[in-house]
């Protein structure tokens, strides 16, 4: 899944490497993501980058506070019946950072088999919640 969340209102959590890192945890505590190793950078003077290794691969956050924008990437080798897990997580993100609904999500069903990718823009389907 990768993510460019636009026009974000929530500037304390935007900007705050400890609360975008607890937002991070929480994702992965409700679907069971293992972490092996946190590593994030603060820059100078503002913005962030947190990855998160995950024995499913990763989940990564980049911030750009000064144009109110995150892009947020999970890969994970898992293989879902659908992207409900993903709807979720999309619609808890722009949620909590309170962010614009023409933010944009798209995933990307890598099909090993068959040596193609399949996308998917789930963009329209955000539901209002903070479910996770």
């Amino acid at each position: 899944m990768i993510c460019d969340i636009y026009d974000i209102k929530n500037l304390i959590l935007l900007n705050s490497t400890e609360l975008l890192q607890q937002l991070l945890v929480n994702i992965c505590n409700k679907y069971n993501f293992e972490i092996l190793k946190e590593i994030n950078y603060s820059f100078n003077p503002q913005g962030c980058t947190i990855l998160f290794l995950l024995s499913e691969s990763h989940i990564s956050i980049h911030t750009f506070p000064e144009k109110n924008h995150i892009s947020f990437d999970i890969y994970t080798c898992r293989e879902y019946n659908n992207n409900n897990e993903y709807n979720e997580i999309y619609n808890y993100l722009i949620n909590n950072l309170c962010a614009s609904l023409n933010s944009e999500c798209k995933i990307i069903d890598r099909n090993f088999i068959e040596n193609k990718e399949i996308v998917s823009d789930i963009t329209s389907e955000i539901v209002s919640s903070n479910s996770i």
